[in-house]
């Protein structure tokens, strides 16, 4: 069974909680986010937009391994089960996610890295005169498919580096919205498998840095209204090898989780 929202719902609903026009050719909004927005803010908007993407989670890393994520979950307010698309590599999802349609009209069908011509995020936001950075590991998908666009690129050499530029960004408080890429569970589930040692400290990993984001966000965005979204592209599963892959349309591939977090500005 797979989930009914769609990884291409994920840019509209970014945009409507920021106030703007959805890239040109997005799928509607997750109701569900939208909602959860109004409640929260009322008539007004989140002028700053964290969002966190770890390769490679999905939601079968949560059944199986929910202690795993409490500090996601303490961290967070609304749970989104997602679909990511088809075929579930990362260039593919990520384009996709960013985008707001199906991987036929951004023309990433497969696991190769060209410069997406479809309108994104990274061109909306920019568009309604507002400011965006994308923070990534060197070779990544996220540090390619998005670039050619009048957005700020950290480009850097690990997760870690990313974590920590994404860190002075959000204390410069000079973004409208960041987007962060970390990328070693992906690797060891490809190195290793899904539930080796390495691959679950990986996961560890990931949530400790969304927790050292988010509380770069309460420390220094007090004047904002924050949206904070940890966002995974696709699942995995096991190969014949053994090993962990991707890219199939199967449950452990296409369903995930994505967090949502609210952090209203602090009233002085």
């Amino acid at each position: 069974m797979f989930n009914s929202y769609s990884m291409t719902q994920m840019a509209a609903s970014i945009a409507n909680a920021m106030g703007i026009a959805a890239p040109l050719q997005a799928d509607k909004s997750i109701p569900l986010v939208d909602a959860f927005v109004a409640h929260t803010l009322g008539d007004s908007k989140a002028d700053r937009v964290l969002i966190y993407n770890p390769d490679c989670i999905g939601l079968w890393h949560y059944q199986k391994y929910t202690d795993l994520f409490i500090p996601v979950l303490v961290n967070s307010q609304l749970t989104v089960p997602m679909a990511t698309v088809s075929p579930a590599w990362t260039p593919v999802c990520f384009a996709s996610m960013y985008t707001g349609v199906l991987p036929s009209v951004h023309g990433i069908q497969k696991y190769e890295k060209p410069v997406v011509k479809v309108d994104s995020l990274f061109d909306a936001v920019p568009r309604s005169g507002k400011k965006a950075a994308n923070v990534a590991v060197e070779h990544s998908s996220m540090s390619l498919i998005f670039l050619q666009r009048p957005v700020d690129y950290h480009i850097v050499e690990s997760d870690d580096k990313a974590v920590e530029e994404a860190v002075k960004l959000i204390e410069s408080d000079k973004h409208d919205l960041i987007t962060v890429y970390n990328q070693e569970y992906d690797d060891m589930i490809h190195m290793t498998t899904p539930e080796s040692v390495a691959a679950i400290n990986a996961i560890r990993h990931h949530v400790q840095a969304f927790v050292t984001l988010v509380d770069a966000v309460k420390r220094c965005w007090t004047d904002h209204n924050t949206l904070v979204v940890f966002a995974p592209d696709h699942g995995n599963h096991y190969d014949y090898n053994g090993h962990g892959n991707h890219g199939e349309f199967r449950e452990e591939d296409v369903n995930v989780n994505h967090y949502y977090s609210i952090i209203p500005r602090r009233d002085k």
